[in-house]
């Protein structure tokens, strides 16, 4: 049997496959090294999670998935700035209210009590949703009220005054 002789060409062809192969590999142990004052991105610390991520009441059910409520009162733009939102990656709440600003945990305890009372539903007429979110979150004349409300059953709605 007659051997063949590698050209220039077929013996970069090798080089390069090779190459590539090397790259390919999967080497656990030069992945998991990470440089002195260097963090890897691919681990998770419970100190780096979102400050507005919230673990107490987070699967409670007040009829509504997500809720934001923005107001200007006493002539101070956004004096009062609540969020909640819970999906499937978890919920979050954020409370800022005339000054005093809370965030996870911390916002869903001041929140949970006022959403229990707050009786609306995706029928309620617009004047009574913003009756009943001034009743409840106890505002007064305000020059501007905003809600954002996502209900149970996934209908939207907007509200303003």
């Amino acid at each position: 049997m007659k051997r063949q002789r590698l050209t220039g060409y077929g013996v970069a062809t090798l080089f390069a496959m090779s190459l590539m192969l090397a790259g390919c590999g999967n080497d656990e142990a030069s992945t998991d090294k990470v440089e002195e004052g260097s963090t890897n991105s691919n681990t998770i610390d419970d100190t780096m999670q979102d400050k507005d991520t919230v673990t107490k009441n987070a699967d409670t059910d007040y009829g509504f998935n997500s809720l934001s409520i923005e107001a200007d009162v006493e002539g101070d733009n956004d004096a009062i700035d609540i969020s909640y939102d819970r999906d499937n990656d978890g919920t979050e709440a954020e409370y800022r209210y005339k000054g005093e600003q809370k965030q996870g945990d911390d916002a869903m305890a001041e929140l949970d009590a006022k959403f229990k009372n707050l009786k609306i539903e995706a029928e309620t007429s617009e004047k009574e949703v913003i009756s009943e979110v001034e009743r409840v979150f106890a505002i007064q004349d305000a020059s501007r009220l905003e809600v954002e409300i996502e209900f149970s059953d996934g209908t939207e709605k907007e509200y303003k005054k």
